[in-house]
């Protein structure tokens, strides 16, 4: 699988990636190509960038960057290949005028590329949000907390979409549910901290990482995993999960929560 970070926060989170082997990480950045001043030097100084992909890639970026003005030109370029979108959203009161028109931009045309399938789905992220699941850590090694875990959130997706389940439910998704967000469930209480507040979600998955021991010995486990789904089940929605076999001590539960609906 391909990650393609895009400007200084897509590189710093694709550099994440790059400890899984199952990603090759390329980056796109002033290190890459020129710099300019504006948006528009971006777009029309444009050039063809080569990547060594095959069929798909996942764009990481955030959205405030003026390098993003050369955006829409590299998904041209890159039309024919399946493109995925990992999208932070930027705290708007730190931007300047410029950096907020050029975000709302961004943020809007990469929702409607999805809604009408040339992005197959934009995963939207408030790092604020990631900080909460993260707790208090030291200055100095926040924003790589921060990081790594937002991009871990997205490789254990990928990895419970290709490996087996010990138990699941999976309803197939509509395609037009594709505009999502990332988020983890504690496991003891069920509360969810997602990384997103998506709005009008229409359905829901939840991926159980468990202990081994407490798969092979807790005779509630399933009971309790119920009662945690049947919990969450709203009017529209729908929800699918799947338990899975954990080689750590703690047991986690990754969710997505995805939606139709261009949001706010």
């Amino acid at each position: 699988m391909n990650i393609v970070g895009i400007g200084n926060t897509g590189c710093s989170i694709a550099q994440k990636f790059e400890q899984y082997k199952q990603f090759k990480v390329f980056k796109i950045n002033n290190e890459t190509i020129p710099e300019y001043k504006t948006p528009e030097e971006y777009e029309l100084n444009y050039k063809n960038i080569v990547l060594d992909l095959e069929d798909e890639m996942t764009v990481v970026l955030s959205g405030e960057e003026i390098i993003n003005g050369m955006l829409l030109r590299f998904l041209e370029q890159y039309k024919d290949v399946e493109i995925k979108v990992l999208y932070i959203k930027p705290d708007l009161k730190f931007l300047t005028n410029t950096q907020k028109a050029m975000e709302k931009v961004v943020y809007n045309v990469l929702q409607e590329y999805t809604r009408s399938a040339k992005i197959k789905f934009i995963s939207i992220t408030d790092l604020k949000l990631v900080s909460e699941v993260v707790g208090k850590v030291a200055l100095k090694e926040r924003q790589d907390k921060i990081f790594s875990t937002f991009a871990t959130s997205y490789y254990m997706k990928n990895m419970f979409e290709n490996i087996e389940s010990v138990y699941e439910k999976i309803i197939d998704t509509p395609s037009t549910y594709c505009i999502t967000s990332l988020g983890i469930m504690d496991f003891d209480s069920g509360e969810e901290n997602l990384f997103f507040p998506i709005d009008n979600v229409r359905e829901k998955v939840y991926y159980y990482y468990i202990n081994k021991e407490t798969l092979n010995n807790d005779t509630e486990l399933f009971d309790k995993i119920e009662q945690q789904i049947s919990s969450k089940f709203l009017e529209n929605m729908t929800i699918s999960f799947a338990i899975y076999e954990s080689p750590h001590e703690e047991s986690t539960v990754y969710i997505e929560h995805k939606s139709p609906y261009i949001q706010g």
